[in-house]
C-alpha cells in the first residue's frame, strides 16, 4: 500500500482528505494498528470520531481494517479524545482510536491512537505502523464490531470527585465541534448551570474550527460571559483535550497562567511534587512553583512528551496550547472537562471569584504563539540555522524543542518547528512591552537572515 509518510506526524496521523488520507488509507491504518494490538496480546479496541463530514466514512473503514486482524471493536460514535483515553483505563480497552484532526482546517482529518492506559502511539511507533502498511505485513483474523454508548463510565467517575449543585453559572463554547454533544451532557450531570454557545454539531464550523489558543475564537465566550453575567466561561477545541478560560470580567488567561492556579492547589495537597510544562510556557512557572516548594521540569511540546513525564510521577503538567495533565487525583492525561471541574472546585472551595484568584498570581508580558508560515520540508532546517546563529552570541540556549534563548533575566524567545502543521512557532516574553518588542526585533532579524522570513508573516 502506497501512503505518504508525511501524514505520520510526531504525535498522530493527519492529512488532507482525500488526497493524502482516505477510506483506503483508513482501512490499512486499521489493519496495521490491529496487528500491533494482536502482537501485544490485546483483544479489543474502542473507537470514536469527531464531527467532521469525512469522519463517518473514515471510521467505517478503520473498523473494517481493525476487525480483519481479529480485534473486536466498540464504536462509541461522536466522542472526545479524553473519553477515548479514559476508556483505555476504565473499563480498560487494549487500544483506542479517535478519528479527528483537532484544530486543523476542515480539509484535514486524522487519527489519534492509544494503547492501553492511554499510552500514545507516536514517533517511532507511528513509523513502525508506516512500515507495516508499506509492506502490508498484517495479522489476519475475524473480529466483531458493536456500537455502544459508554459515556456513563466517564460521567460516574467524575461524579465521585465533583458535584456542583448549581453553585455557579458558566458559559460553555463548543464551537460546533464534537464537544457540543458531550460537554453539556457531562457538566449538567455534575450539577453545573450552563449557558451553551455554539453547542450544536456543525461540520462546516461556521465560526472557524474551534481552537481555544486562538484569541479571536475566544472573543465570543468573553462577550457571552459579560452578557449573561456568568461566573466564568470555558471554550473547547473540537476533540475536547484543550481548554480556554475566561473569568467573570471577561478576561482570558493563557494556559501557562492557569497552570499557576492548578499548581497552587496541587502543591498544597501534595507538597514537593513535580510540575512539568512545555517550552512555549512562561518562565514564571519555575519561579512560582519553586517558591511554593515544588519542583519543575521544562519538556518538549507534545502530548507524548508530557505523558511520558506524567507516567514517571509528575503531579501536574501543562502545554501553552491548552492541554493540562492531572496526575494525582486523575489519570494523568489531558482533559478539558476535567480542567473545568478543577477551576470550578477551586472557586467553590476558596469562595472567591476567578478574577480574585488570578489577580494574586504573578504575571509577565508575553506574546501569544506566533505562527510563521514555513513548509514542512524547510521548517526544521530553518530552526537548525537559527540555533547555529544564536549559539554564536548567547550563553543561555535551551534546545529541548527548537531554540529557546534567555536573553536577559526576564526576557526570552522561542523558535521551534510545529509538529502538526507547516509553520514555525514563535513566542517571546519579557518584563514589559519594551523588552518584548526588543526581543521580537531580534527574532525577526534571525528569521530574515536564515530564510528571509519575518514574525510579521503570521497566520
Amino acid at each position: 500500500m502506497l501512503v505518504k509518510n508525511s501524514i505520520f506526524r510526531s504525535y498522530d496521523i493527519r492529512g488532507i482528505y482525500p488526497d493524502e488520507l482516505n477510506e483506503q488509507t483508513a482501512e490499512h491504518i486499521g489493519k496495521a494498528f490491529g496487528s500491533l494490538l494482536v502482537r501485544r496480546g490485546e483483544k479489543d479496541c474502542v473507537v470514536g470520531r469527531d464531527n467532521r463530514s469525512t469522519s463517518p466514512f473514515l471510521i467505517h473503514s478503520l473498523i473494517k481494517g481493525i476487525n480483519s486482524t481479529g480485534i473486536d471493536t466498540v464504536n462509541i460514535g461522536v466522542t472526545l479524545n479524553p473519553v477515548i483515553h479514559f476508556l483505555t483505563h476504565i473499563p480498560g480497552f487494549g487500544g483506542g482510536v479517535n478519528v479527528t484532526a483537532s484544530h486543523n482546517p476542515k480539509k484535514f482529518n486524522g487519527f489519534k491512537i492509544d494503547f492501553e492506559k492511554a499510552i500514545p502511539l507516536h514517533g517511532e511507533g507511528l513509523q513502525e505502523m508506516y512500515s507495516l502498511i508499506t509492506k502490508e505485513d498484517y495479522v489476519t483474523g475475524s473480529g466483531l464490531n458493536k456500537d455502544e454508548d459508554l459515556l456513563n463510565f466517564y460521567i460516574e467517575y467524575l461524579r465521585k470527585q465533583f458535584i456542583f449543585n448549581k453553585e455557579v453559572k458558566i458559559v460553555i463554547d463548543c464551537g460546533n465541534g464534537s464537544t457540543s454533544l458531550i460537554v453539556p451532557r457531562v457538566l449538567e450531570a455534575l450539577g453545573c448551570e450552563i449557558i451553551p454557545v455554539d453547542c450544536n454539531l456543525d461540520s462546516s464550523f461556521p465560526h472557524g474550527v474551534p481552537d481555544p489558543e486562538n484569541r479571536d475564537f475566544m472573543k465570543e465566550v468573553q462577550n457571552k460571559v459579560l452578557e449573561y453575567k456568568a461566573d466564568a466561561g470555558f471554550a473547547f477545541d473540537t476533540d475536547g483535550d484543550r481548554l480556554g478560560v475566561v473569568d467573570e470580567k471577561g478576561n482570558y488567561y493563557e494556559n501557562d497562567r492557569m497552570l499557576l492556579l492548578y499548581a497552587q492547589r496541587m502543591l498544597s495537597r501534595y507538597p514537593g511534587s513535580l510540575v512539568i510544562y512545555d517550552v512555549k510556557s512562561s518562565s514564571i512557572i519555575k519561579e512560582f512553583v519553586t517558591k511554593l516548594g515544588g519542583k519543575t521540569k521544562m519538556v518538549a511540546t507534545g502530548r507524548a512528551n508530557l505523558l511520558e513525564e506524567m507516567r514517571k510521577g509528575a503531579a501536574l503538567g501543562s502545554e501553552l496550547s491548552g492541554h493540562t495533565y492531572f496526575g494525582k487525583d486523575y489519570l494523568g492525561f489531558d482533559d478539558g472537562i476535567y480542567s473545568v471541574c478543577q477551576v470550578l472546585s477551586i472557586m467553590r472551595d476558596s469562595r472567591k471569584k476567578l478574577s480574585e484568584l488570578m489577580k494574586n498570581l504573578p504575571v509577565r508580558v508575553n506574546t501569544p504563539e506566533i505562527k510563521v508560515d514555513c513548509s514542512d520540508e524547510e521548517k526544521f532546517d530553518v530552526v537548525d540555522k537559527v540555533r547555529d546563529e544564536v549559539l554564536k552570541k548567547y550563553e543561555h540556549v535551551i534546545a529541548v524543542d527548537g531554540v529557546r534563548v534567555n536573553v536577559t533575566e526576564t526576557g526570552w524567545f522561542l523558535v521551534r518547528a510545529s509538529n502538526t502543521a507547516a509553520y514555525l512557532s514563535i513566542r517571546v516574553e519579557g518584563k514589559d512591552q519594551q523588552e518584548v518588542d526588543l526581543l521580537l526585533n531580534i527574532v525577526d532579524g534571525l528569521l530574515n537572515k536564515v530564510k528571509h522570513l519575518s514574525v510579521k508573516q503570521t497566520k
